[in-house]
């Protein structure tokens, strides 16, 4: 017998397994301005995961920009902290294994050091703004919101919130604000029928 799961069903399993949640910190309480600097408090590196629901899922990706073998070419050598993880129904048949690779170079990472692979406060922001350059203002609901993670010193996730979001606490250029919160709406419109 088979089983059955989707996309969300992923990403609460790898929150599930690796977040620790008596470290756990929600990022915002709603009002962006007031956030500040709180976000990065115990906060040593940075990751940035998106979420699928299985390998043939992945390829949605390459959707999602205007040129990807550009924005390859720009930050493959820089984005090992920008990971896929999506679901692979295990040998027995009876649950899914995460299964992780590095978002551009598709190289495998051990799903259990993914949270290793961070990167500090200031070159992820200036990888978001490059990355987010590269992407399409998509009205087909083709937009990503990957989990951004931030990791303690000790390995623990204390932050964990949506890109967008995200981009908001760091005040991030208006223009690429603009479209991540196109690019939320875009997916919140799209998911919306499928919750009826």
């Amino acid at each position: 017998m088979s089983i059955l799961w989707w996309e969300k069903t992923v990403e609460y399993y790898f929150i599930q397994k690796y977040v620790d949640l008596r470290t756990f910190v929600a990022p915002l309480d709603g009002n962006h301005e007031k956030a500040g600097d709180a976000i990065f408090a115990n906060v040593s590196k940075w990751v940035l995961i998106e979420f699928k629901r299985d390998s043939k899922s992945v390829s949605d990706e390459l959707k999602k920009f205007t040129d990807y073998k550009k924005a390859k070419e720009e930050l493959e050598s820089i984005g090992q902290h920008h990971l896929i993880i999506y679901g692979e129904e295990n040998f027995l048949g009876k649950d899914i294994e995460l299964v992780c690779q590095e978002y551009f170079s598709g190289k495998k990472v051990d799903t259990e050091l993914a949270l290793e692979s961070g990167i500090s406060k200031s070159k992820f922001i200036e990888y978001i703004n490059k990355f987010v350059e590269h992407k399409k203002n998509s009205k087909s609901g083709s937009g990503s919101f990957g989990l951004v993670a931030g990791v303690s010193k000790t390995g623990a996730v204390t932050r964990c919130m949506r890109l967008n979001e995200f981009g908001k606490a760091i005040k991030l250029e208006k223009k690429l604000q603009i479209k991540l919160d196109q690019e939320l709406q875009n997916q919140q419109q799209t998911q919306a029928p499928r919750m009826r």
